[in-house]
């Protein structure tokens, strides 16, 4: 892999919607990698040694440490070769998934111009896609790798939930945080799973694919036609080269698998009742009904119904939590919080911690229930519920408030799970970014990815 094919604009202007601070670079790479010549956009939430943590607010950065140490994941990247040119724009407290900052502007969206970019993880996105990095280091709760890749046409991984130590990052939720990543192209974020993942997956890909199937309110008419478009051409072209395609996810996660090899289309329907008030005996039982199939291609609908109680655990597991790592600050400096963070800041100091042990216990329910879904197969569907709005429709309230509901009851089933998720970005007829979101079982990070770099080749064979 050769530097060329990671050469960075840095002759442009420094944009302050993009960067916080950066340099030339601003952490060198500790020694020679398999990422060197790679230059890395690290979200405003990490620890990097000699800078502060600014969490995207500039009242808490003056207040901020230095920090004298990098955080691991930031360590693991300079450790591979790759510099950190500089710290990158984030939501406030990674409180949103618009990109916008009411403190330091709304960083651009140079694959939708006009439109939001897309967060939490905002900066390192922008950077990603107008050149000035190669790698944008992110973090992922409710979809802060997964939106911004999606609306701005990049790669973007979001890890198995705990696989990667959150140690020196800000935290949001830590029953959701997760460590994650954006390239422009496959081939790079494969280089960068590989570093930033030594060791083996602990699950592999059975070869099945799951395409799911969704009411039709939950998703914007021209996604919605993107991603069916994109899945069918996918699956008219994997069904005659199952076995190349499993064996080339696996073998370049170094995992193993088998699988069946008879090709069908089945539709397994899952409601809300396999999904909210399920044991784990019966989630266990729908997963089987999802999942015993010989056929590499299979059609699972998902009830709307479903999805809202993912919400409903999430915001109040992620609310009690959020409030645990930031309301200390927060209470005492509410002015100095944009009002639509405050508002979140503000209910989540209403919920107690009886309710949240009951969130917790309807996590765990829900977590196991998904997982058992999902299986050893990759799970496709839209990655966002509509493109990138544009600035004018994020200004209106009612408008960006639906937007964000519509979109978090997507990202739900993979923070829920605590999966790794792949953005796949695709387009819409109209030629704006949106995505398909692989989600594989927990621990299958590398063989996920490999399984996505597939796809893509036959999707532009």
């Amino acid at each position: 892999m050769t530097n060329t094919a990671h050469a960075v604009n840095r002759t442009s202007a420094i944009d302050p919607t993009i960067w916080r601070v950066v340099g030339t670079p601003l952490v060198a790479a500790t020694r020679p990698g398999p990422l060197s010549g790679m230059g890395v956009a690290v979200k405003d939430l990490y620890a990097v040694a000699g800078q502060r943590v600014g969490a995207g607010n500039p009242t808490y950065l003056a207040d901020a440490p230095v920090q004298e140490h990098s955080a691991p994941a930031v360590q693991r990247l300079l450790d591979s070769g790759a510099d950190v040119i500089g710290i990158a724009r984030t939501d406030e407290f990674a409180y949103s998934l618009a990109g916008v900052n009411a403190h330091y502007g709304t960083p651009p969206n140079p694959r939708a111009p006009g439109r939001v970019p897309g967060g939490s993880s905002s900066g390192p996105a922008s950077a990603v896609a107008a050149g000035q990095a190669a790698i944008g280091l992110g973090t992922d709760t409710a979809g802060s790798i997964r939106i911004p890749s999606a609306y701005q046409g990049l790669w973007g991984l979001r890890t198995t939930h705990g696989r990667i130590s959150r140690e020196g990052i800000h935290p949001l939720s830590s029953s959701f945080d997760t460590v994650g990543w954006m390239t422009r192209d496959v081939q790079t974020m494969d280089a960068v799973t590989q570093a930033m993942l030594p060791d083996r997956d602990s699950a592999a890909l059975s070869g099945e694919v799951a395409v799911c199937v969704l009411p039709r309110q939950m998703v914007d008419a021209d996604v919605a036609e993107a991603f069916a478009r994109s899945c069918e051409r996918m699956r008219n072209t994997t069904a005659d080269t199952h076995h190349h395609t499993k064996a080339a996810a696996n073998t370049a996660a170094d995992a193993a698998t088998g699988a069946g090899e008879d090709s069908a289309v089945t539709d397994t329907a899952v409601t809300a009742d396999t999904a909210g008030t399920a044991t784990a005996k019966a989630a266990a039982k729908a997963a089987t009904k999802a999942t015993a199939r010989n056929g590499t291609w299979d059609e699972l609908s998902l009830d709307a119904d479903m999805f809202d109680g993912f919400l409903d655990i999430f915001s109040v597991v992620r609310g009690y939590e959020a409030w645990q790592a930031n309301g200390d600050w927060v209470s005492g400096h509410m002015d100095a919080i944009a009002p639509d963070i405050a508002g979140r800041f503000r209910n989540d100091a209403l919920i107690n911690e009886a309710a949240y042990r009951r969130g917790l216990e309807r996590l765990e329910q829900a977590r196991a229930m998904v997982r058992s879904l999902i299986g050893n197969k990759v799970l496709l569907m839209p990655t966002a519920a509509t493109v990138a709005p544009t600035l004018a429709q994020q200004d209106d309230t009612e408008t960006a408030a639906y937007t964000r509901q519509q979109t978090m009851r997507l990202t739900s089933l993979a923070g829920i799970g605590g999966l790794p998720a792949l953005n796949m970005p695709i387009a819409t007829a109209q030629g704006l970014p949106c995505g398909v979101c692989l989600i594989g079982p927990a621990g299958s990070d590398k063989a996920l990815v490999a399984f996505g770099k597939e796809l893509r080749r036959r999707l532009s064979a």
